[in-house]
């Protein structure tokens, strides 16, 4: 009973250690992760495989539950995914993760290349061996030396000389691999007359990829050191995979190319290429068997990411730095200073940004400062265009305005020489007239006289033939003059003929028109204009001649305040429309209001004698002319200008106005009642008396 009970323990025990252990297992393979390690392929994929799966499947070997994945990844989107966070581990050159966010990462080793560990232990070996043969040498040439020692010496020597045979003999030389050593090497075909870095100016460089830091970023900065800048020849991309660039130069399309460390040694043993047929150029000393033409960077670096746990990161170290390690050998990882100071030098650093780079980020950090400045330029720009236009449309309406003002002053210059011919005519008609009317008178007395002598019985005998001859002749002079005085009719009549057609003229509009008309001169002066009446019936450019002439006069004088009062007025027992023009110059000289040239059976005070010293006061008399071609008249007078003022208020009952000519050639409206200046009391004052006809009394303000 005691062995029953005994059995049944022991079964029940192995019972639950099998149940325990089933349910430990199913725990484990729940618990188990998978990894993913983005390893960079420059030579593809399937060479990726080769060359990285056996040490992956010697790694997973060591994990104790979970498992790492082998991602190959090219170059040309090896960033974009790595930065994806979809990798626990990374592999590759270290130059290559330079422009990558690694703060977090955690650098875990650095290959070691075959050729450089061998090249290592063989040294070490050889050293060894010198020392041991030195003291060997020591022990057996000393005196007193014991027999033992020197033999133990011996034998250490011996035994670390056959370990050394042994590494060389079982240990076979490894073909390095051009994913294991990061350098660049430029080869030529053998027959090229490139011998220099020099000679490769202006030549077609094949490379793998601008970012490829052994493909081409060495070899360009090797130039470069040189003085041969990247403007100084054309690289050919040729991407990957990186066997393409030796491929671009055995066909002939390159002249060199740039080509990672032992890709032409790599190729050449498998029979892709025949490397007899290639020279390098500007070799260096490596501890590479391979040609290079630049010093050996560091080598691949393998890195855990953000997304690898701690656990899996202590277990990799373990089996990377533990005693039995794989076939590769692991290092702590290198420092990239190097790397990086080519490619500060090479300005492809990714801490070197660009100058747009700079300014973007300076306005990002015064985005409020630039949005205000952007808002000035804005509304500055838009307030610029839009006085742009104003300005262009202002422009285009002076030079209309202008065009018409020329225009206009031509059509009175036009008009003024028109009357200067017709005075000039008619003073010429009156001059001739004047013996034509004598010779008549003679003519027709000797007629007359002629004929009375032949009736007259007590007459002197005459041949009737004498007196038919000079009756005939002075018959003759009668029909002559007379044709004479037709002729002189006749221009008399065109010298006085007709003005255009009758137009209904506005007195202000007119006004206005020859303030304008008197340019520069008006600046200075102010315009008072009072009328009972707004239009008058008149002909064309006639209101314009009698007000330009005498406002010219005025202001030649010097006068600052020209004054038109439009109104009805009785003179002589007959009612006028009268047009006072009246100035603040002075007023006329004495002398020449007494007559020094006065017309027929005129009184004193309708000289037309002008102002100007010595002058014939040729305007006024082509006023007085064109008054009289109305039915009226001119009169001069001097006046009191503040009386001629006060006139504006007390007499017209119309609305006043006061004008100002601006420097831009504008008409600016005054108030009449502001403050003003008259440079003189005396003043002088041109009436033009016209037929209260010519004016609309309907019209009557």
């Amino acid at each position: 009973m005691h062995k029953k009970s005994k059995i049944w323990t022991i079964l029940k025990a192995c019972f639950i250690t099998v149940v325990a252990w089933a349910a430990w297992l199913s725990l484990s393979k729940a618990t188990a992760q998978t990894y993913y390690l983005g390893v960079l392929a420059p030579q593809g994929e399937a060479a990726a495989q080769n060359r990285w799966q056996p040490w992956l499947d010697e790694l997973n070997d060591q994990l104790s539950d979970d498992t790492v994945i082998l991602v190959p990844l090219a170059l040309e989107n090896w960033q974009q995914q790595i930065e994806a966070q979809q990798f626990a581990l990374v592999l590759g050159p270290q130059v290559q993760f330079i422009k990558m966010n690694t703060i977090r990462w955690r650098w875990l080793a650095t290959l070691q290349t075959e050729t450089a560990q061998l090249n290592s232990n063989a040294q070490n070996a050889r050293d060894k061996s010198s020392r041991d043969k030195i003291f060997s040498n020591q022990g057996f040439d000393a005196e007193g030396v014991n027999g033992q020692q020197s033999q133990n010496q011996l034998s250490t020597t011996v035994t670390l000389a056959n370990e050394f045979n042994k590494l060389n003999e079982y240990t076979p030389l490894k073909q390095p691999s051009a994913m294991e050593e990061v350098a660049s090497a430029l080869w030529v075909a053998a027959d090229s007359d490139i011998y220099r870095l020099q000679d490769l100016e202006q030549r077609h460089i094949a490379a793998v990829d601008t970012d490829a830091f052994g493909g081409y970023l060495l070899g360009a900065h090797l130039l470069q050191q040189n003085g041969i800048m990247p403007s100084h020849y054309q690289t050919q991309f040729v991407g990957y995979p990186i066997e393409r660039t030796l491929h671009a130069l055995a066909s002939g399309k390159v002249d060199a190319a740039i080509t990672p460390l032992c890709l032409m040694e790599e190729m050449a043993r498998r029979g892709q290429i025949n490397d007899k047929q290639y020279r390098l150029i500007h070799p260096v000393a490596t501890v590479s068997s391979c040609h290079s033409s630049t010093k050996i960077y560091p080598n691949w670096t393998l890195a855990a990411t953000e997304q690898a746990p701690d656990a899996l990161v202590r277990q990799i170290n373990q089996h990377l730095f533990g005693k039995n390690q794989a076939e590769q050998r692991w290092l702590p990882a290198e420092s990239s200073s190097d790397a990086e100071r080519i490619l500060y030098e090479m300005n492809r650093h990714p801490a070197q940004k660009q100058l747009s780079a700079y300014m973007v980020d300076w306005i990002k950090a015064h985005r409020l400062w630039m949005a205000v400045i952007i808002l000035v330029i804005l509304i500055s720009t838009v307030n610029y265009a839009w006085m742009s236009w104003l300005a262009w449309r202002r422009q285009k309406k002076i030079v209309r305005q202008n065009r018409l003002i020329r225009d206009y002053d031509q059509q009175l210059h036009q008009s003024e020489r028109f009357a200067v011919i017709g005075e000039m005519s008619g003073a010429i008609a009156h001059e001739i007239n004047q013996p034509l009317a004598t010779i008549q008178n003679y003519a027709q007395g000797l007629l007359i006289r002629s004929q009375h002598a032949r009736l007259s019985k007590n007459a002197i005998d005459i041949a009737p033939l004498d007196n038919a001859a000079t009756e005939n002749a002075l018959q003759q002079i009668v029909n002559e003059t007379e044709r004479v005085a037709a002729v002189v009719t006749n221009i008399r009549r065109w010298a006085g003929r007709s003005q255009a057609n009758e137009t209904r003229v506005n007195i202000a509009a007119i006004y206005q028109q020859c303030i304008l008309l008197l340019g520069e001169q008006a600046v200075v002066v102010n315009f008072w204009l009072a009328s009972d009446y707004q239009h008058l019936t008149l002909p064309n450019l006639l209101l314009d001649q009698l007000l330009i002439n005498s406002m010219t006069n005025a202001t030649q004088q010097g006068a600052t305040n020209i004054m038109l009062r439009c109104q009805a007025e009785e003179h002589d027992g007959k009612q006028w429309l009268v047009l006072h023009l009246s100035d603040d110059a002075g007023g006329f000289d004495q002398a020449q209001l007494q007559g020094q040239y006065l017309p027929e059976n005129l009184p004193s005070q309708y000289a037309t004698q002008s102002t100007k010293a010595g002058g014939l006061g040729l305007g006024l008399m082509i006023c007085q002319r064109l008054c009289k071609s109305l039915g009226g008249m001119m009169q001069l007078n001097n006046i009191d200008t503040e009386h001629e003022i006060e006139q504006f208020y007390q007499v017209m009952s119309s609305e006043q106005h006061r004008f100002k000519r601006t420097l831009n050639g504008k008409i600016q409206l005054l108030q009449t009642n502001a403050n003003y200046q008259l440079s003189n009391t005396v003043g002088a004052q041109i009436s033009f008396y016209l037929p209260l006809s010519l004016a609309n009394n309907d019209e009557k303000l």
